[in-house]
């Protein structure tokens, strides 16, 4: 039994809803032992506590014989421990049961006896003068109040006729009472004297009494009045006043307050009159409720020690079940058995002793077992490792044959190495497709050769599609021999972050820049032109010509600045994409015909899919983005005797598909050299470029989580074009985008 209180989960599990049963039943039974002293809930609640209780000792009895057929199936399949647990249940049972069944019948037997003892005849006669006695006080208490009314009244009534005020308040001073007043006989009230300052008006008795006054009778009774915080009794007293010079009957009211004292006594006297009653109704109930309580009591006491019992037991003879299982298991040759401890006892010592016998057995063979699947962890721990990180990773031996790569090392070098495995860095290099692999091997072969200890390296590498910042960490590996085993090169590819940063820093000099320069150009601007205004005049016309063209300059460059500084809060601003439904071949059209119809000197080739007639995007931002890429095309095609520039636009019948818009002019072309900076802040090969418009474009495009690319046209054209692929938008984010605008 020990383990079950080291492990309450397993206590729970095999007691938890017998516990709950009995818990529920024992609070109803309380419950209904309440109830018993309360009439009104008894009728109310009790036969469905009642129901209930049966049907919880239904559901015992039903665990009961569960218990049984298992414990009956058991001892038929000759399940080890099963007879032991028969005998001690026998047992058992005649312990429990027999005190149970005394204690039931001198309870019955005290019950009943009890209940007699409640309904004897002296008693209910005491009762019954109490309340005779009580009411004999409140009727001579009322009497009185009726005499004391009538004499005063008698003494008083011609005055109350005349000057009823001033009578009620001096009858009101003698009869020393609350509150008097005088009705007509149809309940209109005529005068009214209290001592209350709560109440101005009194209270209008009932339609039954101003009967009895037309009748001629009088009126003395015992009323319950509810006051602002609790209830209290008085005595209402009314008398019939004759005005014979008007021809009337009157109404005199009179309220007696009823002594506090009183009041709580008769009260008393009659909430135990009426339990009695209602306990002297029940009497046989009560006999009949509290045998069934007795008899659920005791069923209930007998059915859970049962079934705990047999629990217990069942829990007792398991460990001998489980050795005599483990014990066959051993015989047929398995080794892996272990059968839980039970406790420190005998039986829990002989359970440790065969634990650890098979331990010993199965020693070595475990051993054996444990160290291969070991390996064989780590080993693929290590391969899925290395195959999911992101950066790239590769290993070489001692005599520079690579070992290990991953699919993100072949990423980032843009090759396949997978089958160059066991090749020397010297076979890989000489294979076809691989030459951009020199200078990387070439940057870290004199580190690897000299330097034992972790080192990291940045260096530039132009693969076949692009220019790419790495950062290698590199470190020996070590062996048995205390030699080195190898080494091992973790590649990451840093150029977007390096971007991120220059695009950054670029962004702060921008916003710099432009802070420091917008200041002074208005007045250089404003103080040339009042020089031309103010001093024209006065020169001779040489001079003045003179003047003219020097504050002209000054204005050029001025408004040359004012430009630059456009472009640098354009570039260093960032504000929220405002995405709409547009259509961007109309928007095309808008902006290149704006430039077509200043300069008839360059063709312009449209080539628009009218799929593109819906796209999401921000229109200012595409609408700058088009006039960068325009103007970039027209000043690239200033020497060409006739410009070309072809606007295409390919989007997919599905908003969700990629839109592309491509840019192409038949200029010189970007150099090779430029290729990898083109988009950098202030990379420009023009004379009077800022080197901020293809920035922005790229800025514009990354906004919009699309991308941008320089893409070679085929020979023998020549030019620059421009790829652009923004992402597509489904019909629901393009309404969500709508309502959130």
């Amino acid at each position: 039994m020990k383990s079950l209180w080291h492990n309450p989960m397993t206590f729970f599990r095999q007691y938890g809803l017998l516990i709950a049963i009995a818990s529920v039943l024992l609070m109803i039974l309380v419950m209904m032992s309440q109830i018993l002293q309360n009439a009104s809930q008894f009728a109310q609640t009790y036969s469905l506590l009642l129901f209930i209780s049966f049907s919880g000792v239904l559901l015992l009895l039903i665990m009961l014989g569960r218990t049984l057929y298992r414990l009956r199936r058991q001892y038929l399949d000759n399940v080890p421990g099963t007879r032991l647990t028969r005998r001690l249940a026998g047992l058992f049972s005649l312990i429990i049961g027999l005190p149970l069944t005394v204690m039931f019948y001198f309870s019955y037997t005290f019950v009943q006896q009890s209940i007699d003892q409640w309904f004897d005849v002296k008693t209910e006669n005491a009762l019954d003068h109490a309340v005779e006695l009580v009411q004999v006080t409140l009727n001579d208490q009322t009497r009185r109040s009726l005499n004391a009314t009538e004499q005063l009244l008698n003494q008083h009534r011609t005055d109350l006729l005349v000057t009823p005020v001033l009578t009620l308040s001096k009858m009101s001073q003698q009869l020393g009472i609350r509150e008097l007043a005088l009705y007509q006989s149809d309940g209109r009230l005529v005068a009214y004297s209290t001592t209350s300052n709560s109440r101005l008006l009194p209270p209008k008795p009932a339609p039954r009494l101003f009967q009895n006054i037309r009748n001629d009778r009088n009126y003395a009774a015992i009323e319950t009045q509810v006051g602002t915080n609790n209830a209290y009794q008085i005595i209402r007293v009314m008398i019939p006043v004759q005005d014979l010079a008007n021809n009337q009957t009157l109404a005199l009211q009179a309220i007696f307050p009823l002594p506090e004292q009183i009041s709580q006594l008769a009260s008393k006297v009659r909430v135990a009159a009426n339990q009695y009653q209602e306990l002297s109704y029940l009497k046989g109930p009560l006999k009949t409720s509290f045998t069934m309580i007795l008899a659920l009591v005791w069923l209930l006491g007998l059915i859970v020690a049962l079934l705990f019992t047999l629990q217990a037991l069942q829990n007792m003879t398991r460990p001998i079940r489980t050795l005599a299982e483990g014990t066959r298991a051993v015989a047929q040759g398995d080794y892996s058995v272990t059968i839980p401890e039970t406790g420190d006892d005998e039986m829990g010592q002989l359970i440790t002793s065969f634990n650890e016998m098979i331990q010993q057995i199965a020693k070595a063979r475990h051993e054996i077992k444990f160290g291969h699947q070991q390996t064989e962890i780590q080993k693929l721990y290590l391969q899925a490792i290395i195959k999911n990180l992101s950066s790239g990773v590769l290993t070489l031996d001692p005599h520079m044959r690579l070992k290990t790569i991953n699919d993100a090392t072949n990423a980032i070098l843009e090759t396949q190495l997978f089958t160059q495995q066991g090749s020397t860095i010297k076979d890989i290099l000489n294979t076809p497709d691989r030459s951009h692999l020199a200078a990387f091997f070439e940057e870290i072969m004199p580190r690897l050769r000299q330097d034992n200890k972790p080192w990291h390296h940045q260096l530039t590498l132009d693969t076949p599609n692009a220019q790419k910042i790495l950062l290698i960490h590199g470190s020996t590996l070590p062996s048995l021999d205390q030699k080195i085993g190898g080494y091992v090169l973790v590649v990451e590819d840093i150029t977007q972050l390096v971007q991120a940063q220059l695009h950054a820093a670029w962004t702060d000099v921008a916003q710099r820049l432009a802070h420091e320069i917008k200041n002074p150009l208005t007045p250089i601007q404003l103080s040339a032109e009042r020089l031309q205004f103010k001093l024209a005049r006065h020169l001779n016309p040489d001079e003045a010509a003179l003047l003219e063209r020097l504050t002209d300059t000054i204005i050029e460059q001025v408004s040359t600045m004012q430009s630059l500084v456009q472009a640098f809060t354009e570039y260093a601003n960032t504000p929220e994409l405002a995405l709409n439904e547009l259509n961007l071949n109309q928007l095309i059209e808008d902006v290149a015909g704006m430039y077509q119809e200043t300069n008839q000197r360059w063709h312009l080739h449209y080539s628009l899919d009218p799929a593109c007639e819906r796209v999401v995007a921000d229109g200012a931002k595409l609408r700058q983005l088009l006039h960068n890429l325009i103007k970039n095309a027209l000043e690239a095609c200033e020497d060409q005797d006739e410009a070309e520039i072809r606007i295409e636009t390919q989007c997919k019948a599905d908003p969700a598909k990629p839109v592309i818009l491509k840019i192409c002019d038949n200029g010189p072309g970007i150099p090779e050299n430029a290729r990898n900076w083109i988009f950098e802040p202030y990379a420009t090969d023009k004379p009077k470029g800022t080197g901020l418009g293809l920035a922005i474009v790229k800025k514009i495009v990354d906004e919009h989580h699309g991308r941008i690319q320089l893409i070679d046209k085929p020979a023998p054209e020549q030019g620059t074009c421009f790829e652009i692929t923004l992402p597509g938008h489904t019909h629901q984010s393009v309404t969500q985008t709508t309502e959130t605008l």
